[in-house]
């Protein structure tokens, strides 16, 4: 599209405060409780099993057990992550604190029997995972026959230039091959489980966590801060955190230009595999 003056200084602004109100509009995204929405439609009955692969703090793993009622095992490879849910878990009610425990563990060696799981929640995880077909073959091999994954992460775009790319997943830890769709889609296929659904939610958390407390919005202004700067942030908490920081700001940034994309996969363990 070239560049038209009469339409940029004429016809434009004619149309704009209405195009503005229009914008205004919310496009009702969808917001994290999509992925409980998802677990409760398996229909799983009170007691399964569950492991909570990547369970950072806790808070999911109470959540399948408080919403479901399920038996759930947290698994993490980080020390202080474990140390805090075990400790977020003393101030839960009894019923609910012993139907869940933790556990070290990764998404490429989940410590319990084999078919011995009805369900892997497993989210933002997987693209800090360098062996993506293990991860999928390693949930395969925990579910019982019929059980199901539940996975929801942030893939890359077309949009998000290559340079841009190779930064942030560097600063953000992320495996750059992980964040690839076709990457996923393959690993999933070479891992014997069946695709159920696969939930293309874009841009939708972004917008929510805007429209709801201005996350994106304060991001950008600390973004924009952060790079006009750079010393002031330096000087004060070191090279490395500024690095992670500015990273954090543009992938929430990211999120909202489409650059980057939250994406849920169901899958299920075929009854006869």
């Amino acid at each position: 599209m070239t560049w038209d003056r009469e339409f940029f200084y004429d016809d434009y602004p004619r149309i704009e405060e209405a195009f503005d109100a229009r914008l205004d509009e919310s496009l009702a995204p969808r917001d994290p409780s999509v992925l409980l929405q998802v677990v409760r439609e398996l229909d799983l009955r009170p007691d399964c099993r569950a492991v909570d692969v990547g369970c950072g703090e806790g808070a999911h793993a109470f959540r399948l057990a408080t919403h479901f009622g399920f038996r759930v095992l947290g698994i993490d490879p980080v020390q202080r992550h474990l140390d805090l849910a075990r400790e977020a878990r003393r101030d839960l009610a009894p019923d609910i604190a012993s139907r869940v425990s933790f556990e070290r563990g990764t998404a490429t060696h989940v410590p319990v029997p084999t078919s011995s799981q009805d369900l892997v929640w497993c989210r933002d995880v997987l693209v800090h995972v360098d062996d993506t077909d293990g991860a999928y073959a390693e949930f395969a091999r925990v579910l019982r026959p019929g059980g199901h994954v539940v996975s929801y992460q942030v893939v890359a775009t077309d949009l998000l230039p290559p340079q841009e790319a190779d930064w942030l997943f560097e600063v953000m830890g992320v495996v750059p091959s992980a964040a690839d769709p076709a990457v996923l889609d393959g690993a999933i296929a070479r891992s014997g489980l069946e695709v159920v659904d696969s939930i293309d939610l874009s841009t939708e958390w972004g917008e929510r966590s805007q429209e709801e407390g201005g996350a994106a919005g304060r991001a950008l202004l600390h973004l924009a801060r952060l790079l006009r700067e750079p010393e002031r942030y330096r000087a004060e908490f070191g090279d490395e955190a500024y690095d992670v920081m500015l990273g954090d700001c543009r992938w929430h940034v990211y999120r909202m230009e489409g650059k980057l994309a939250g994406r849920v996969d169901v899958l299920r363990r075929p009854a006869g595999g």
